[in-house]
C-alpha cells in the first residue's frame, strides 16, 4: 500500500528532477550564447530551421580563406554541435554533438581531421556504443573485443 507520504515524497522527486533538468538546460542555452575567435573574425550565419552558424575565418593567404578555431551550431537557441579546427582548417581536439533537447549524442575526440581514441555515440533510444579510433580507423574490435 502506498502511503501519502510516499506520494508525496515521489512527487517531491520528479519536481528536484525537473528542476535539475531545467537548470542544466538553461546552462546549456547561455554556453550556446557565448563565443570567441582567438584567431580570425567571427563569422555568423543563418542556416534556416533555426540553424545559426558560429565560426572563425582567417586569411591563409591572399584570398584564400580558411576556418580556423571554434564552431558552434545553434538550433532554436540550444547548441547542437560544437568542434575546433586548427589553422590549417582540420578537425582538431573535441568534438561534441547533441540533439535538439541538449542531449549528446556524439563526444570524441579528433587529431590531424582523424578520429582519434574512445568516441561514445548515443542514439535516439539512449543506447550508447563505445567506439575506438586509430588515426580514423574504427579498431574497436581490435581493442575492446566487441
Amino acid at each position: 500500500m502506498v502511503t501519502e507520504s510516499h506520494r508525496k515524497w515521489k512527487l517531491a522527486s520528479l519536481a528536484s528532477l525537473v528542476l535539475a533538468a531545467s537548470v542544466l538546460a538553461m546552462i546549456h542555452q547561455l554556453y550556446a550564447n557565448s563565443f570567441e575567435c582567438v584567431v580570425g573574425n567571427k563569422v555568423t550565419a543563418n542556416l534556416g530551421d533555426g540553424v545559426r552558424l558560429q565560426a572563425c575565418s582567417s586569411e591563409k593567404a591572399t584570398g584564400t580563406f580558411v576556418r580556423t578555431g571554434p564552431l558552434h551550431l545553434i538550433k532554436n537557441g540550444i547548441l547542437i554541435l560544437k568542434l575546433t579546427t586548427d589553422q590549417e582548417g582540420r578537425l582538431q581536439g573535441e568534438y561534441t554533438a547533441w540533439d535538439d533537447q541538449g542531449i549528446i549524442t556524439e563526444i570524441g575526440h579528433y587529431r590531424d581531421g582523424l578520429k582519434e581514441g574512445e568516441w561514445r555515440v548515443t542514439d535516439k533510444l539512449g543506447n550508447s556504443r563505445l567506439l575506438v579510433f586509430a588515426a580514423g580507423v574504427d579498431v574497436t574490435t581490435e581493442s575492446t573485443g566487441q
